[in-house]
């Protein structure tokens, strides 16, 4: 089911199903922003219902490219509403779906479509109630993002923060002249803790050092990624690799396009 809330002309995450020229999570696994790992680990949040909030300091480091990829993997039991700034209003839940994700373009104070100020803190009191929401940010770290939302003027209370659920870092990397290419930096599970701010939890760092990703596999990450998705600690890897499997297998029978994306994963669902 798809709703949208102050729909404007552009359509820029590709929702109308017809051909698009924007990428996609297997060209970006091809162009090296993300391995098949990482790319089942964020699909496997969008699969739980997680909230997700993609976030970058560079205008350019493909932030909304990458929402926009992987809202074709919101599996078609959850409702998705493309919400419109600046006013927030809460979607209506279609009848027969589990969950409704809040799509949003981004949150910031610049651009008309973006949520800002009061109506920040509505959307995240809305998540409360068994929903989520997936958008974009200007931030360069995970604390940067936890800043905007608790400093001035959102200053959004440390228990609604908790609703954020996680947090992906992409950055653009400067190759020579004009060239650039992009690379997600690091993912990290944002905790709720009893008293104080939630705590930041990484799952995934690059090591530029090493030219790859480190998986975080301690008991801290493992348990808190578990609980997230309400998923038992020795299930995790397992669901992980479920869904990698089939991006590999994507990858290998030649599917590329956008439209071939949005096909298999539909397909997926529909026959899993």
């Amino acid at each position: 089911m798809v709703q949208r809330i102050k729909r404007r002309a552009s359509e820029w995450w590709g929702d109308s199903g017809k051909e698009s020229n924007r990428p996609n999570i297997v060209s970006m696994i091809k162009n090296n922003t993300l391995d098949t790992r990482l790319a089942a680990m964020i699909w496997l949040l969008f699969e739980r219902g997680s909230s997700v909030i993609f976030a970058s300091e560079e205008k350019a480091a493909g932030k909304t490219s990458m929402l926009s990829a992987f809202i074709d993997f919101i599996p078609p039991k959850y409702q998705k509403s493309y919400v419109y700034g600046p006013k927030f209003e809460n979607p209506e839940q279609q009848e027969g779906l589990t969950k409704t994700y809040a799509l949003m373009p981004g949150i910031s104070e610049i651009g008309e479509a973006n949520l800002w100020g009061a109506d920040v803190a509505k959307m995240l009191n809305w998540t409360n109630d068994d929903n989520s929401f997936s958008t974009t940010m200007y931030a360069g770290s995970p604390e940067g993002v936890i800043r905007a939302f608790s400093d001035k003027p959102l200053k959004i209370p440390n228990k609604t923060l908790s609703t954020i659920g996680a947090i992906v870092i992409v950055d653009a990397i400067s190759t020579g002249g004009r060239s650039v290419s992009r690379r997600v930096r690091e993912l990290v599970l944002v905790v709720p803790q009893k008293s104080g701010k939630p705590k930041l939890v990484t799952l995934v760092g690059w090591e530029p050092d090493l030219d790859q990703y480190i998986f975080m596999d301690s008991q801290l990450a493992i348990s808190n990624l578990s609980k997230h998705l309400h998923i038992k600690v020795d299930e995790l890897e397992a669901e992980i690799n479920r869904l990698r499997r089939r991006l590999e297998a994507w990858i290998t029978i030649g599917i590329s396009t956008t439209s071939e994306v949005r096909k298999a994963v539909n397909q997926y669902y529909i026959t899993d």
